[in-house]
């Protein structure tokens, strides 16, 4: 694989194609674990047009079946360090904690990404008003947020405009991701992966 080129295929065999503790920092937003999601009139999704609306479009994503939890030994295979960004949904926080903290020892901050605008998903639930990004790190690997970068909570509004721009409905802005990229991960030592 060549660096700064975008690959278009399925992650779970791409991902075998990158030699081993070759890659310095992981930022990745695999499938949401989402109960309940159904075609069905019912649900967490119920009632209004608006929410099928949004319905579809997990649906049609493929966004709501969650992740196969094989790829996280993978992530650690081509990492160099343990330097991971796993964007999820609090159905999965357990299982990424357990593999990365449990089994790996790794230590962990817990982003959260609250929206202003979030999708209006309730029966019986809590409203889906945020996300939560988990970032797992290994002894050795030199975390150096700034003040200015180091927050771990960022209020905004629903990201519509590259939601519409990459046709996806979760996409995330790009503050953040930058953010997350200049707090752990070397820019000015070289080349990077």
């Amino acid at each position: 694989m060549n660096l700064n080129q975008i690959y278009l295929g399925d992650a779970y065999e791409l991902i075998k194609e990158i030699p081993d503790k070759s890659i310095d920092l992981i930022v990745t937003d695999p499938p949401y674990e989402i109960q309940g999601l159904t075609t069905k009139p019912h649900g967490i999704f119920s009632k209004t047009g608006h929410t099928r609306k949004y319905e579809q479009e997990m649906l049609d994503s493929g966004l709501g079946t969650g992740i196969n939890l094989s790829i996280l030994n993978e992530y650690v295979r081509v990492l160099k360090k343990i330097n991971i960004y796993l964007w999820c949904n609090k159905e999965q926080l357990l299982d990424y904690m357990n593999f990365f903290i449990k089994d790996h020892k790794c230590n962990f901050e817990i982003i959260i990404w609250a929206k202003t605008n979030p999708a209006p998903f309730l029966n019986g639930h809590y409203l889906k008003d945020k996300e939560y990004c988990l970032y797992f790190w290994e002894q050795g690997v030199k975390v150096k947020p700034t003040f200015e970068t180091g927050k771990t909570v960022y209020v905004t509004n629903t990201n519509t405009y590259d939601k519409s721009k990459y046709i996806h409905p979760t996409i995330k802005p790009l503050e953040i991701i930058k953010n997350l990229i200049k707090n752990s991960c070397d820019l000015e030592g070289g080349r990077n992966r």
